[in-house]
């Protein structure tokens, strides 16, 4: 490992955190608008949909520990991650592109169509991804830079789900001029070639900083052998997938929820965003948060408070507007924890680095991703299943039963997701206290390391 803190300037911060900004114009397009494509436009059924999600998001998942072992056994004069962004850039394009078009085939012939464009649109953004989450790692070691790095993502994160969500709906309406086919193409196809310059600007502008040597690298098996012997590290991967499976399960069947139970059109478009523009205004104190209470406590504190919103929303009166306004409000808070998750990941790396003189960070953050790869399986296969299994169908005025399974789908099981999330919490036992004399140890290591050589 390099030896420098290696501080990170403003701009540096502002740039990564526009990346996450630019996945937005995908992967939140996929995640919000992409079931409703398939059952309402494209003409799959159901449960179709279901066991498409189910299967492709595994798939895609198994691919991401892949992506870790090759990004960490790459060196080249840009790095070991960069080279992967540039790569994974364009071919998210025209995957983003070709998902969300509306081939002219039969019935089976659109399935097939869909299993390869969605399963390709998977691959391609593990290829970006994993690296662009993977950065601040190799950027700096400097603690609060590493949280502000997050909460950038975060923040670039949550602004892309507000103007996605914003303007989604109305564009698909106006460049499809009533087409909803059309409109779903073109719209997918402007965010995509927005996003595809922002990329390549994030893989040029954010320098690698902290390398490993190739002495110092270990064999796959190894690299495996240290993630699932990291206890913190697995602990935070369960917290990850099971907090991702109640929010990508909300995400894709939400806009059933206000379609089909709200009912009021007028605020389709603002409830989508609503959670999205609290977060992105509490994101930038969320480094503070974190250095108050700890990043443990802060994700528990933000499961509550998602908890609850979903619980008020399911009990109470989801049709009164005001009241949902508050229900969105407290869940939005919730995003206060946005950064935590990556940054227990680096403190669970350098905390099994000291001990065991191993270091896998491209390998853990893409198990990471593989955990929310699965959540987001779990989650959306199963919303769309229950929302099927009560009777759900395309074009049909819903009945009261389809309403129920619905608001159970969207709000109740979330619920129970991220009430679960708080077990695996409860157990990780990473203090800020204790990661601030590991990542002294592991400076003076690397340092004595460097006179040797």
């Amino acid at each position: 490992m390099g030896t420098n803190k290696n501080e990170i300037r403003p701009v540096q911060i502002g740039v990564y955190g526009l990346g996450n900004f630019a996945s937005q114009l995908s992967w939140t397009m996929v995640s919000s608008y992409l079931i409703l494509f398939y059952t309402d436009v494209f003409g799959l059924a159901t449960g179709a949909v279901a066991i498409l999600m189910l299967v492709a998001k595994i798939w895609d998942g198994m691919n991401d520990p892949m992506m870790g072992a090759i990004m960490e056994r790459t060196s080249t004069r840009w790095g070991r991650f960069r080279p992967y962004i540039f790569i994974g850039a364009p071919l998210l394009v025209v995957f983003t592109i070709l998902t969300f078009t509306v081939p002219g085939f039969g019935e089976k012939g659109k399935l097939i169509y869909a299993y390869i464009t969605y399963i390709g649109l998977g691959m391609s953004y593990t290829v970006l991804n994993v690296p662009y989450t993977a950065l601040p790692a190799v950027m700096t070691n400097e603690p609060k830079s590493i949280n502000r790095l997050y909460a950038a993502q975060m923040v670039g994160m949550t602004t892309g789900m507000i103007i996605l969500n914003l303007c989604t709906l109305p564009l698909v309406k106006f460049l499809g001029g009533g087409l909803q086919a059309a409109g779903y193409q073109k719209t997918a196809t402007l965010y995509a070639l927005i996003s595809l310059p922002i990329f390549w600007f994030v893989a040029y502008f954010c320098k690698e900083n902290i390398t490993v040597r190739k002495e110092d690298q270990v064999p796959v098996k190894e690299t495996v052998k240290a993630i699932l012997k990291n206890r913190n590290l697995m602990l935070t991967i369960a917290y990850t997938i099971i907090s991702m499976a109640g929010l990508f399960g909300r995400i894709g069947v939400a806009v059933y929820f206000y379609i089909y139970c709200v009912q009021d059109y007028r605020f389709i478009t603002l409830f989508m965003m609503m959670q999205m523009i609290v977060g992105t205004i509490i994101m930038p104190i969320s480094p503070k948060v974190m250095e108050k209470i700890g990043k443990r406590n802060t994700c528990i504190l933000a499961m509550l408070l998602q908890s609850v919103s979903m619980a008020l929303m399911f009990f109470g009166p989801y049709k009164n507007i005001p009241y949902l306004f508050l229900c969105h409000i407290i869940y939005g808070l919730g995003y206060v924890a946005g950064p935590c998750g990556s940054a227990m990941i680096i403190d669970s790396i350098d905390e099994y680095d000291i001990r065991n003189q191993v270091r896998s960070d491209g390998t853990a953050f893409a198990m990471n991703g593989l955990g929310t790869k699965v959540a987001a399986a779990i989650g959306s296969a199963l919303g769309i299943a229950i929302i099927g299994w009560f009777g759900y169908a395309a074009g049909q005025d819903p009945t009261p039963g389809v309403q129920n399974g619905i608001n159970i789908a969207a709000n109740l099981v979330p619920m129970l997701f991220f009430l679960l999330s708080i077990i695996p919490l409860a157990m990780y036992n990473l203090s800020d206290d204790k990661m601030e004399g590991i990542r002294k140890a592991i400076y003076e290591r690397n340092m004595a390391k460097q006179k040797a050589d």
